[in-house]
Parts: C-alpha cells; structure tokens; sequence
C-alpha cells in the first residue's frame, strides 16, 4: 500500500537521533485512535450530532485520522526535521533534494499545507479544513488559496513536482482505501457544526497519538511494518485506560430511587421536574426558578440522569458563579458521582483556576480506582491524568467548575474545539444563571446557542429569575428562530416556575407549594441605627447576619459592632482571607449556624459579611440585615434567613430583615461602585414593609427588573435608566469582539461550509487570559502571602503551618510548595485599576526577583506573584499599607478616598 512515503519522517527527538517515527505510522496511529475513540469513548449524543452513522463516523474519523498530518510530506518540514535524522535524511535523499534556495517555512505550517494538498487532491472543502484546523485555529482561507499557487517552493524543489505529489497521492489513497472509501467524491460534505466537533476529536487523537509514552518512537534504521498492528494500538489504549461513557439509568424519577440516591423523598418542586423531562421527547433547556433551600441541586442532578439515560449522553457539567460555590459543591456532587459509577470508574474534574489546590480533588489523584470487594473503601469516580490540562478537561465525564468554563466555549479561542467536543456530549446544568453581568451573559447566550444546535440539554437554576432574562435564556437556546413576543411564557411572574423547551414548543408549569410559606417583615435602618437594633434583637440570644456590598463597609461595621456590643461576638467573613483562612471561617460558620448547629453555638454570634454569604453556603440566621442591593440579590440574602425550621428566641420567632440605606435619597459609594444607581433606585421604590415567601419573589423581581412594561419614570429616573442602558450596550459591545460566530448552515451552497476564517480574531492566548477576557471589569491580582522577618528568612504567617520557615534560596519540595500555593489571596479591586495594576505587579515582582528568585523553579509556584509582610504583618505596595488580621482579613490604607472595594 506505502512506497516511497515510507521514508517520510513525521516525529522525532531532538535529543537522540537514533529514534524517529515514520509519518506514515504517525498517521496510523491518529486514525487508530480516531476509531477507538468513537467506538468506546465517545457519547451517542455527539455521534448523532455529528450527522453521520456510527459506521460512517468511523470511517470518516480514520480518515481524517490518515490524512491530518499529510501537510508534513512538504519540503519545508522534511527539509527541517531530517536535520536530526541524518540516516534517515541519506534515505530521503536517495529520491529528492531536500534543500531549497529560497524558503518562507512560516507561510505554509504543516496544517494550512495538509488543507491545501487535500483542496488540491479534489477532497470537499469542511473535510480540508477540519485538517487546516486541527492544531486548534482554523486557517485563513485566502491563505490556503495561495499554497500551491504562491508558495510551491515550500512544497517541492524546482523540477521535483511529480515525486512530491506521488507522497501525496501514495498517502492519500492509502487513507481512503483504510477507510473504506472508493474516491473522494464518495467523502461525505459536512457543516460547520459538524466539522467542529470532529476538529475537536482530531486534536484529542493527535495528542494522544503525539505522546511517546503510548506510541514510542522507533530506531531510526526501521521503517516501521504493518505487522506492528493492531498490537501497537492495543497496548497504547490500554495504558492509556480512558473510562468509558456514562450509561445513566432512568429508574431516579421512581420516588423510592430518588430517596435512595438523595437520603429523601422529591417535594412537589422535584416531582414536577422529573416528570417534565421523563415526558419531553427531545432534549431541550430547562429553567428551574424556586426558592433558596428548596432542593434544587437535587432537581438538576435526577434530570440529568434522566436525560443522558433517554438522549444517550455521557456526563454532565455542573457550572456555578465563582470558585467558592464551585469548592462548595464539589463535595456533594462527588458523593452523587460515586452513585453513577458502581461498575466503571467515571472521570471527574473539577474546574477553575485553582482546582489544583483543593484538597478533596487531590485526594482523588492518587491513581487508579481500586474496585474489588474487599478493597479499601475509594470514590468510583478518578481524577484521569490525560484531562487534567485546562484544555482537557471538560472532556471527563463529570465536570464541577466555574460558569467560565461553559462560557470559554464561546470565545475565540485556541483549540475551543476541544470545548465544544466535551460540552456536547453532556447535560450542562448552570446554577446562580441570574447572578452574570450583560457582558457574561453575551457568552453565556452565545454558548446556549451552540448547545441548542447539538442539542445538549441544559438546567438553569435561579431563585430570582427577571423575567426578560429568562425569555433571552429560551431564544438563545432555540437560536432566535421562533420568536413569539407576546407568549405568556415570557411575562409569567408564578412561583416556583419551571419553563422548558420540548422541540419548537416552550412550555411552562407553575408548581404548587407542599410547604407553608414565610412572611418576613422588611425595616429601613441606618448605619447608627444598627447597634441599637441587634441588642434589641439578640436580648434573649440567637445569632445575627449582616451582609453588606464592599469588604472595606464589611471590616468598618465589624469595628463598630465591636466597640457597640462588647458582649458579643462579631465574626468577619469576605473574599479578602488567605484561602486557608477562609475555608476555616467558612467551615466554623456552618458548623455554628448551619441546618444542624444548636442554640449553644449560635448565641450571641453576629456575622458581617459580604456576597460570598448570598449564594451556596447553608446559614440559617436568626434576623438578617442586608446593605440595600438589587431585589433579586437582596432576594438571594433573606433566602439564609430562618432557612431551617427550629426553635428560635422570642424576640426572633418573627423573621424580621432590617435593609441598610443611607437614610437620604443619595446611595452608599460603595454600593453605587458596585450595583449602579439605576437598579439600587428601582429596589428602594419597590421594597415593600413585608414579604410573603415563596409567592413574592418573582413579583418584586419583575417588578425591578421589567421597566419596558411601564410609563416613563419621573426625570431622575429616566436619567438613570438611561445612563444603565448606556453601560449594558458599552458591556455587550465589548464582549462581542471575540465571540465565536452563530452556529450556521449555508444550504444552498454547500462547499461555503468550511472552518476558513471561522476565529479571526484570538480572545486570549492562555488560560488564566481566557478566564479573564469572559468576565468584564479590571484584571484581578492574585498573590501568595508569606512573611519576611528582619533576619531575612520566609515563613508562613504565624498561625499558618505553625510558622514554619522555608527556604528561599533553593525550589521548595513539591509538598511544601502546595502548603505555599494555599497562601492565596486576591488584592482589592483598587490594585487591579488600570492607573494601578503595571506599578503593582512591578514592584511585586522586583520583590520576588530580589528575595524568591529560586521558587520560580517550582512548577507550582512558577508565574505567582509572592506578597511580603513584615513581622507586623504589614507590607507597603504602590503607595499603600497593606496589612493582614486574622480576624479582619487584608485591609489597605491610602491617603485619598477609596470608590470601595467590591468582592
């Protein structure tokens, strides 16, 4: 079947030119893998989504397999990789000149040079560019047009055209006849949907295939036989052991199977949801709004079962608003994973930027899940190395991560592919979906758009939902495509509501309540008024939450409840802890007044604190002060007030929430800083004396949130409305930038459906940028807090690992260095100012240079920034003090005023 390709080389090591590996086996392997993948890992939700049968999948995946890396049977590439091949060069040589007069080896990469040979062999234009794709960028298609016009000195010497397309030819014919196609007319013509996703396979198999520790290298002096195979392959994927799919069952919507899997019986919330999707007859997007506290995780993972047991699909991504509620649910979805996976071991990940960190993920690292019986107790879910890169990762079964992760899947991106490969073959569940600023949301809709497209079922959970921004969640979803601006669905302000999408139609259920409900009375206060209040409140004991918008308004109420109520106990808690710090707080809290604390642990405790008290953490406070924020916020806060039913104090058997303003018709700086004027004005015209829970949250939100429906506001508050509309159009226009475009489809002219041009323009070039360039505002500074003391040494601050000393002039032993990794923290929002940040990580680094230089050499301190307090736990940086309490967190001092620090 090969010849003369056989002498092409396509891998090698730069530092032992005794091993290469031929293209040809190269090639092989790819396509070997590319069926394997297909048969065992892939979902059957992606194999339908990606047009084709299982069996013309496979035969179009080795294929591609065959013909990803036939751009290396140029000159330019052989040329350069037989410099550290010389016997293999001699061989080559034999044949063709390898040298060439004039080179620009940068216009003709091998991927644009594999989608300009296969163009030229007659091959349809999405297949060509899937391989001008496959190291992550789509090409240029006036570039590709060039190639063999422009640029064919880069693909074979002067006079040598015919030996150099007899490669071509020899390759090319080798991948059809493998894959079982006659020529290339008989290969299929795709869209651009479906092209994505095989790109996304291609560079998964190629990785795989490019690893020397499953297919090694060879001597250089063999040219590689075909009785290497199948054996090769087979040993290369069993050490490879990815897990198979997920086979969910459909038994969870039995109320006796869902009592098993949660420890109780569905309320009326969990029945209605189960029943929508056990009826639906396509997959669709599911918006769930209901009460905090009601159960709704639980609603979202039995759908899920039950919908990747119906539509074949084979994992499920669990996304939710920040790095803290994405820790504190991992827990409970690994318990809920572990139920999934009694037979074979699933892949779980959890995703965001300092996942590495988390201890409950590492300990799932440890290797290979032992299954036998009379095995040590282990999770049946593994922490799988080859998806442990940030690319890879949503390509494990089951995903726990920041939203961002669902959102990168619409940015432009190198190798987002490998995004849409994951996302597609899972149920995407999304909680907080209220809790994303009109830029994020410009992402999160652009993804919905793709997911409706493969139809990926999606959950969106919210407790306080504007019902415009539900119609918006629906119409990305089904793509804009059957707009109906008067349906019911759209205005709906019943509670708890579920909205859900079954092909073309919406529907809708409100759900009826199985639990009494709430009336909680609503009292303006003033800052001088609160002192007052809570000893009123806390007279007979209980305990007390304060949450506030700005961690410098947090550590100044805290100061003054101190100095007030001297007889009590005022706790700190806010996004400005070291990490370790915070986890202590965070676990102390609920252990206090959590669902199962006891009226010894709460008496007398009053909790300042900041947004990260809205969302995720289980408190169950006796009366609740909350800072005047947006209703749907203010909404989220009373949802930790009298949360679990218990014997309370006298004076707190009436749950009461006291709303801090400033007692003038002018906001809070700090407020205004973080929320705008517009909605912060619209929450104090609204805010009634009491409210009945569950009936009035969706009422008060709609109130807020749907101006569109009313008459025009006085002159202030067109004002304002106008300079708030102003800010969301300014915010979506800059997200815009690097979306990735709509899913399309030309109909009429098929060969227009390629990838060329497909991501122009590059959002971000790294991770940790991708992670920024789909969150709006300032970039964030995170550093790592040690102490220096006037001898010079470094230790861990006093109460942190006892501490213990490090060395600065040699790289810290890999477990030490995760102790110093934990010491994270993320400066105020003041640092990360345009005006601010260069000065600031400049001078940090400079301190780094000068004192840490060697701990650069740690891969896990390598690129951090390392903060340095003295022995009063102080620093000064960019002209401010910084200093670190225990009990207060970081707090920073400057001489003009602050606009406030937000979380």
């Amino acid at each position: 079947m090969l010849n003369k390709t056989k002498f092409l080389a396509g891998k090698t090591d730069p530092e032992n030119t005794s091993l290469w590996l031929p293209l040809w086996m190269h090639l092989r392997d790819t396509a070997e893998i590319m069926e394997l993948l297909v048969r065992k890992w892939l979902p059957d939700s992606v194999k339908k989504a990606s047009g084709l049968e299982e069996e013309e999948l496979v035969c179009l995946a080795r294929f591609l397999g065959w013909g990803h890396d036939l751009g290396k049977a140029i000159l330019t590439f052989q040329s350069m990789i037989m410099q550290c091949l010389p016997e293999a060069k001699q061989r080559l040589e034999r044949l063709t000149p390898l040298s060439c007069p004039v080179q620009n080896r940068k216009q003709s990469p091998h991927a644009r040079a594999g989608e300009a040979i296969l163009l030229w062999e007659g091959c349809p234009g999405g297949l060509a560019s899937i391989v001008g794709a496959h190291h992550g960028r789509p090409q240029n298609g006036g570039a590709v047009d060039e190639q063999l016009d422009g640029w064919e000195r880069n693909y074979y010497p002067k006079e040598q055209k015919c030996i150099w397309e007899g490669f071509w030819n020899e390759l090319l014919q080798a991948a059809l006849q493998d894959s079982g196609y006659s020529e290339v007319d008989a290969l299929p013509v795709l869209n651009q949907p479906e092209e994505i996703l095989l790109t996304g396979l291609l560079i998964m198999a190629d990785w795989i295939a490019s690893n020397t520790e499953y297919f090694p290298l060879i001597p250089v002096e063999k040219l590689g036989s075909r009785e290497d195979y199948p054996a090769r392959v087979d040993r290369a994927w069993k050490k490879l052991a990815l897990p198979f799919p997920w086979e969910a069952q459909q038994g969870i919507a039995k109320p006796q199977e869902f009592e098993v899997r949660f420890g109780f019986a569905p309320n009326a919330v969990q029945r209605v949801v189960l029943d929508a999707v056990s009826a639906a007859a396509e997959p669709g997007i599911l918006i769930l709004e209901a009460q905090m506290g009601v159960g709704k995780t639980e609603a979202a993972l039995a759908a899920a079962e039950i919908m990747a047991s119906r539509f074949s699909l084979g994992g499920v991504f669990f996304g939710l608003p920040t790095q803290a509620t994405a820790n504190g649910i991992f827990r409970r979805l690994l318990h809920w994973a572990d139920t999934q996976s009694e037979e074979v071991p699933q892949a779980i990940q959890l995703a965001h930027g300092m996942a590495e960190l988390n201890e409950n993920y590492l300990r799932l690292q440890g290797g290979r899940v032992q299954l036998e019986e009379d095995a040590p107790e282990e999770h049946q879910v593994q922490v799988h190395q080859w998806f442990r890169g940030s690319k890879q990762a949503l390509l494990a079964s089951f995903v726990v991560g920041t939203v961002d992760q669902l959102l990168m899947a619409a940015l432009t991106q190198k190798h987002v592919m490998l995004r849409h490969l994951g996302l597609a073959g899972k149920v995407v569940i999304i909680d907080e979906c209220h809790a994303y600023d009109a830029y994020m949301n410009c992402y999160l809709d652009r993804a919905l758009e793709w997911l409706g497209w493969y139809k990926v079922p999606v959950i969106l959970l919210s407790a306080t939902l504007p019902a415009r921004r539900r119609a918006e969640l629906i119409e990305a979803y089904q793509q804009k495509r059957r707009p109906d601006p008067d349906a019911p669905w759209r205005f709906s302000c019943g509670y708890p509501l579920l909205t859900w999408t079954d092909g073309a139609e919406v529907k809708q259920t409100v759900i009826p309540l199985d639990t009494p409900g709430q009336t909680v009375k609503l009292t303006p206060l003033t800052e001088a008024e609160l002192p007052g209040l809570l000893r009123r409140k806390l007279a007979e004991g209980g305990c007390a939450g304060v949450i506030v918008n700005t961690v410098k308004k947090a550590q100044k109420i805290a100061q003054l409840l101190r100095e007030s109520l001297p007889d009590k106990e005022v706790q700190l808690f806010h996004a400005q802890f070291l990490m370790p710090d915070r986890a202590a707080r965070e676990e102390q809290l609920m252990e206090r007044i959590g669902k199962d604390s006891v009226p010894e642990s709460r008496n007398d405790l009053i909790v300042v604190g900041t947004q990260v008290m809205e969302q995720s953490l289980d408190l169950d406070l006796d009366v609740l002060v909350t800072e005047l924020c947006p209703m749907d916020l203010l909404l989220q806060r009373i949802g930790r007030l009298h949360r679990h039913c218990r014997r309370r104090p006298k004076p707190l058997q009436q749950a009461c929430c006291a709303v801090l303003d400033t007692g003038e018709e002018a906001f809070d700086a700090g407020s205004e800083a973080v929320y705008g004027q517009w909605l912060l004005w619209r929450t104090r015209k609204y805010l009634p004396r009491s409210i009945r829970l569950p009936e009035d949250i969706a009422p008060l939100v709609q109130q807020v949130y749907g101006w569109e429906q009313e008459a025009p506001e006085t002159e202030q508050g067109e004002k304002l409305r106008s300079e708030y509309e102003q800010v969301q159009e300014k915010k979506k226009d800059r997200a815009g930038k690097y979306l990735v475009p709509q899913p399309e489809v030309d109909e009429d002219f098929q060969e227009l459906n390629t990838l060329d041009g497909w991501m122009q323009d590059e959002g971000a070039r790294s991770d940790s940028a991708a992670r920024a360039a789909v969150r709006d505002g300032d970039p964030s500074v995170e550093v790592l807090v040690m102490q220096r003391r006037t001898d010079g040494s470094i230790h861990f601050l006093p109460w942190q690992e006892g501490g213990s000393a490090v060395a600065s002039d040699i790289p810290p032993l890999p477990e030490t260095a995760l102790k110093i990794a934990r010491q994270k923290l993320r400066l105020p929002a003041v640092f990360g100012k345009a005006w601010k940040v260069d000065e600031v990580i400049r001078e940090l680094d400079a301190d780094d240079r000068r004192w840490l230089a060697a701990w650069q050499l740690s891969p896990l301190l390598h690129g951090e920034l390392v903060l340095l307090l003295d022995e009063d736990l102080t620093a000064h940086l960019a002209d401010m003090e910084l200093c670190y309490d225990r009990e207060n967190g970081l707090e920073y001092r400057k001489e003009e005023k602050d606009e406030g620090n937000r979380i």
